[in-house]
């Protein structure tokens, strides 16, 4: 005993009670303890250890490795976009859809760390679901299992992950499977806790009454509790999976691939390229599971917002649940008002027809030919392009309309479906099925395609010429411009409250700086060119050829020399580096439509603001235009940015211009936005003898 307490050899009493060099004489050997209770495990349990990796390895090989990364990524994105729209709302599911998207445009890296992120998180939650529900059911319905589990639970949520982290990694050694471990580890907490709570939230009253008509237990769990718990398991799910993607980084650390490896590997690399890269990847796939996996009862607030709260009450996840009610058990509201929407008029329904026709023909238009003997935009990133006699292209093609063709196919679309929805019954279906959403995409829709057109082909391009089908995709997207702005003069919509008499100069300096900031990124850099970086002109090269025969005869010089060679080779990247703006005639040009456009959305924001007036319809109308046009240069610097990324070798990308332009659109176009949220289509009334009321009653 005593040369376990004095492990230095010194007898207590040789040291006084007040020094404290007496506590390493009675030094308790903890962390020897548990060394040996790991290595005895080790050991002895190889089998349970097996048992507990199996599952995990099994999902993460067969489900993440097999298929989900074998998916092509337009069927992930599509397949995205459909789960969102059936498990939330249609409007979840696009921008569900477009965040995945554009995490596959960072790169082909990019989207297969992003995909291994998904599946990681997936089957974190799924085993999480798989021993946290039942267990937390167990908690809620035995007070005995609920007293042995809370200590457990707060030992999990205490205790930092990287002191677990340790032994997974003796067990289990490094890589996806325990990095997928210690992230259950620390996401289960919340959900046994929120299920435990949800069971007890249950009022024993209704409890007792399914007991008292002689349910069996099981039918009181599965039939009472579980659905009136409802609102704790989804909270409970949302908050695993929130505690899921904050585990991606340490995960990495541990040798797990996904979003989190190229994070740290940026890191530790000081790539801020890559970091910004990688963390706004990694920041949409947050948003996009956040979306799909919220309670259905939770509509509001925002990401960070419950990432916050998610990782605040880690410990005590129970205060998430106050003043969340079941909206299943409130009473259907019944709308007894008599009220409809106001119908439609020849006028305006004859101005949605020809939208819908303009993006149906369109769309039609992208499988014919639009460029002929050359690219056209992918020829200023792939030299190939330049010459491609005899050769034609649709609008979907790299070599053809490119990024041009699939962002007008997008709002085609759009134009397609709002005009039926519309014909169908005025004011159902999404608020931007409307003359005035209409309106924007169809204007947007023309800009698009005048991309295409004014670009200026690329300075070593061989007889090129456009192709029919970017023509008929003109004459398409006037004829849906002039439809939508018919059914926009005429369409019945009035603001839900009284607008101020106010000149609005908010959104006349709103429009003001985006029309500004388009200005500045039409003469920022639109194309950097580093393709002939490296070369080294002859004088280089005899002053290479110098550096290095000094340091044959003196090695003394080496040093030095190697400095001044990777000096000259710096100077030769920046001097060979082609940077081109949106005005540079060896560039597109784009800037040139870019700025028009904006100026033009500056001008027509005027009236949007009542300068010249307070009639409420005109400054909606006016706003519609000035809002399509924003949205407009949105999409001419977008085409062009992912047309050439497109098709772009590792050496040229686009420019920061290009990025400026895109927000000077979105600014002009958000600040026509709120006024226009304001316009609803009129109501109409049982009890009102206009005429338009009688159609409406005729028509029901």
């Amino acid at each position: 005993m005593s040369s376990v307490l004095a492990q230095s050899g010194v007898k207590a009493d040789d040291v006084g009670i007040f020094d404290s060099s007496l506590l390493d004489q009675w030094e308790v050997p903890f962390g020897d303890w548990v060394d040996q209770m790991v290595d005895w495990v080790d050991l002895n349990l190889g089998w349970l250890l097996d048992a507990i990796r199996w599952p995990f390895a099994f999902l993460l090989e067969n489900f993440v490795d097999d298929f989900l990364t074998e998916i092509p990524w337009v069927w992930v994105v599509l397949g995205t976009a459909v789960i969102g729209a059936l498990v939330r709302t249609p409007k979840v599911g696009v921008a569900a859809g477009l965040a995945m998207g554009f995490c596959g445009l960072l790169g082909t890296e990019y989207w297969i760390e992003t995909i291994r992120t998904v599946g990681m998180v997936f089957v974190a939650v799924l085993l999480c679901a798989i021993v946290g529900v039942p267990l937390g059911i167990l908690c809620g319905r035995m007070d005995s299992v609920w007293n042995v589990v809370r200590p457990i639970l707060d030992a999990m949520q205490v205790v930092h992950a990287f002191v677990y982290m340790l032994p997974v990694i003796f067990f289990w050694s490094i890589g996806v499977v325990p990095g997928t471990m210690v992230t259950m580890v620390f996401a289960l907490p919340p959900l046994i806790r929120l299920t435990n709570l949800g069971i007890r939230q249950v009022p024993e009253d209704v409890v007792e009454a399914s007991r008292a008509y002689g349910a069996t237990e099981l039918r009181v769990l599965i039939d009472v509790q579980l659905p009136l718990a409802r609102p704790a398991l989804m909270t409970g799910l949302n908050q695993t999976l929130l505690m899921s993607i904050a585990m991606i980084g340490i995960a990495a650390i541990m040798g797990a691939g996904g979003l989190g490896r190229l994070v740290y590997k940026a890191v530790q690399n000081f790539d801020i390229a890559a970091s910004a890269s990688s963390g706004l990847a990694l920041f949409l796939v947050a948003v996009v599971l956040d979306r799909l996996s919220q309670p259905e009862v939770s509509e509001g607030g925002n990401m960070f917002g419950r990432i916050h709260q998610a990782w605040t009450h880690r410990r005590n996840p129970e205060v998430l649940l106050e003043g969340v009610e079941d909206a299943s058990l409130k009473p259907k509201e019944v709308d007894d008002t008599g009220e409809s929407d106001a119908p439609s008029t020849g006028r305006e329904r004859i101005g949605m027809v020809l939208a819908g026709i303009g993006g149906a023909v369109a769309i039609l238009s992208l499988f014919l030919t639009w460029t002929q003997n050359a690219g056209h935009l992918s020829g200023h990133a792939r030299f190939a392009d330049n010459d491609l006699a005899g050769q034609t292209f649709n609008g979907f093609s790299a070599s053809g309309g490119t990024w041009v063709g699939y962002l007008t196919f997008g709002l085609g679309l759009f134009l397609l479906i709002g005009s039926v929805v519309f014909l169908r019954r005025p004011g159902s279906g999404s608020r931007w099925f409307s003359p005035d959403g209409v309106t924007m995409a169809s204007i947007a829709m023309l800009l698009t395609v005048l991309t295409h057109l004014l670009a200026r082909s690329a300075p070593l391009t061989v007889d090129y010429s456009h192709g029919i089908g970017v023509y008929l995709a003109l004459v398409a997207a006037l004829v849906a411009t002039v439809g939508s702005i018919m059914a926009l003069l005429v369409a019945p919509y009035s603001p839900l409250r009284p607008l101020s008499l106010r000149v609005g100069w908010t959104r006349i300096v709103a429009a003001s700086v985006a029309v500004i900031i388009i200005g500045i990124g039409s003469i920022s850099g639109w194309t950097f060119d580093e393709r002939l970086s490296g070369v080294l002109s002859e004088s280089q090269l005899v002053e290479i050829e110098r550096l290095r025969q000094e340091v044959r005869d003196d090695p003394s010089k080496g040093p030095l020399n190697t400095l001044e060679v990777g000096i000259i080779y710096n100077n030769a990247r920046l001097s060979s580096k082609i940077i081109l703006d949106g005005f540079t005639p060896e560039g597109a040009g784009l800037g040139r439509l870019a700025l028009a456009t904006g100026l033009i959305g500056s001008v027509f924001m005027l009236p949007a603001a009542g300068v010249f007036g307070h009639d409420d319809r005109w400054k909606w109308r006016w706003s519609a235009v000035t809002g399509g046009l924003g949205l407009g240069v949105l999409m001419v610097a977008m085409s062009w940015t992912a047309s050439v990324l497109r098709v772009s070798p590792p050496l040229l990308v686009s420019g920061a211009g290009v990025l400026l332009t895109m927000c000077g659109g979105f600014f002009l176009f958000a600040s026509s936005r709120p006024l226009l949220t304001e316009f609803h289509r009129k109501k109409v009334y049982d009890d009102d003898p206009s005429p338009e009321a009688e159609a409406v009653l005729a028509a029901g």
